[in-house]
């Protein structure tokens, strides 16, 4: 009779313990489909990330705007090339001065210059040496704390640094410092 108590015991245990594991494997998996959907982080910086989504105001000549810049105002069958930059850097003015004097080539493609909101008080600067109101095409703008684009995306190697993004807007390419325009001519559509 003792040893028919005690086999009961032990196959209710091992029951017990394998039902026990079964709901915390269950519990285990279902908190780590939670964690891995919650906390997905997508790293802007790699090729074939998507573009960030954006809400920046926009910069008419030696003006900021009230007026804003967002995804949909971006959308076309085209390449966009956004090009981080500091309204200060030489550098930047530069190759500000290659877009302008191959902007007949980007006859669909869309070029933002993004500075941070901290350069709004430059941007007149910046318009008095490139002239880039002259060029409507050319789109600019302030990134802001609330869109975060430049710290998204930007990989803090030098200015300026250019971004391509695909007509679906993922990233396909990235240039920095001065890019000679024959190194921008195969995404240029």
């Amino acid at each position: 009779m003792l040893r028919k108590l005690l086999i009961i015991t032990c196959l209710l245990g091992t029951v017990g313990i394998s039902f026990a594991q079964k709901k915390k494997k269950h519990k285990d998996t279902e908190t780590a489909e939670a964690t891995t959907t919650d906390t997905v982080k997508i790293n802007y910086k790699e090729i074939g990330a998507p573009m960030p989504n954006i809400n920046m105001k926009q910069v008419k000549g030696k003006l900021v705007t009230d007026k804003y810049l967002t995804s949909k105002d971006l959308k076309n069958d085209a390449n966009l090339f956004v090009m981080m930059f500091n309204p200060t850097c030489s550098h930047c003015q530069d190759e500000t001065e290659v877009l302008k004097k191959n902007i007949a080539l980007f006859k669909k493609s869309k070029i933002v210059l993004m500075a941070t909101g901290a350069m709004e008080t430059y941007m007149e600067y910046f318009e008095n040496i490139t002239k880039i109101s002259e060029y409507p095409s050319i789109l600019e703008v302030l990134d802001n704390e609330k869109c975060d684009f430049i710290n998204k995306t930007f990989t803090y190697q030098s200015l300026p640094q250019i971004n391509i993004y695909d007509k679906d807007r993922k990233l396909i390419k990235m240039f920095f410092s001065e890019t000679p325009i024959d190194s921008l001519k195969p995404y240029i559509e």
